[in-house]
């Protein structure tokens, strides 16, 4: 037998034990791929993720594991049916957006890993009321009026709520309302709070109050951009002839917009009491035109006169800003 002859049975003996071997190896195979898996997962979402299996009578079992490091809970053992398993589960709004590891182990048919991207969930601006109150005061020759105050709070982190339309009522003993008031604000940035007061005359006296109802509408929303001009240094002052009263709330009014030019600010302020509680409130303009890191000097009266001064503790100040090119 020559060399050659040699080498070519010895290559034929090792194809052999190859194909064997390959029979051998498809008589017993196994499987498991994907075939519901998104590749962007938002939170808050209901998922669904779904293998093929082969071989059945198999047990599979996923995890997820998120960016920060938390991991997808209640994702028990899930039986292979018909050759497929299925997973459905609500995404935790908590856990951190990123890259999320997806792994699913199915015993002797294998496993397989995925990574998605998981975004946060858009939260739609929402406006609530956090606190409100209000003062009487009844002039002895005829008439009074009422100082109410408002704090409002955008509840969403992402969205600035635009074109804010709000309406105060005024609630009697017997549940009636004695009065109103309308409001309209050009915009409350996302996560921020804003103080909203102002005063209501009755001619007639003023009738007895049990509470205020306050109604808020929201005509459009944005992604967060809305920037509020900034207010420092503010303080309660008594009226110059009425020091029983609350006279004023002045303080400064900033342009912190690297950019654009402040042309005026719509101001509005509450006055709370030592325990935080609404007093009441008012509402003024600053009309200097502030280039930026300019400020102004501001006083708010209109509004206050009904707030009695031994009461007042301190001030919050709102602005709403008319921005310009410069």
């Amino acid at each position: 037998m020559t060399a050659r002859r040699s080498r070519r049975l010895a290559a034929a003996a090792v194809g052999l034990v190859f194909l064997v071997l390959a029979g051998s190896a498809g008589a017993h195979s196994s499987s498991l791929k994907f075939t519901a898996l998104a590749r962007r997962w938002v939170q808050r979402d209901l998922i669904t993720v779904a293998v093929s299996v082969q071989p059945s009578g198999v047990v599979c079992q996923l995890s997820v594991r998120y960016a920060d490091g938390q991991y997808q809970p209640h994702l028990g053992p899930v039986g292979v049916a018909d050759g497929h398993a299925k997973w459905r589960f609500h995404i935790s709004g908590g856990v951190e957006p990123g890259r999320a590891r997806v792994n699913v182990s199915c015993g002797r048919a294998g496993g397989a890993t995925r990574t998605v991207l998981v975004v946060g969930s858009v939260i739609p601006a929402r406006i609530v009321v956090v606190k409100d109150g209000y003062s009487v005061r009844q002039n002895p020759y005829g008439g009074g009026s009422i100082s109410w105050g408002v704090i409002l709070r955008n509840t969403s982190p992402q969205q600035d709520a635009l074109d804010v339309y709000t309406l105060v009522n005024f609630v009697g003993l017997d549940n009636r309302l004695v009065g109103s008031a309308t409001n309209n604000l050009s915009g409350i940035p996302a996560d921020k709070d804003f103080a909203l007061g102002d005063n209501l005359v009755f001619f007639g006296g003023v009738p007895p109050i049990s509470r205020l109802e306050v109604v808020v509408q929201i005509k459009k929303r944005q992604a967060h951009a809305l920037k509020l001009p900034t207010i420092t240094n503010v303080r309660v002052w008594p009226d110059i002839f009425q020091p029983e009263y609350v006279g004023s709330v002045d303080g400064e009014v900033s342009n912190d917009d690297p950019r654009l030019v402040l042309r005026n600010a719509e101001l509005s302020t509450v006055i709370l009491d030592a325990q935080g509680n609404v007093l009441g409130g008012g509402s003024g303009n600053a009309f200097a035109s502030l280039p930026p890191a300019a400020r102004e000097f501001f006083k708010i009266e209109r509004g206050l006169d009904a707030v009695p001064m031994y009461k007042a503790a301190s001030a919050m100040v709102s602005a709403v800003g008319t921005y310009d090119a410069p």
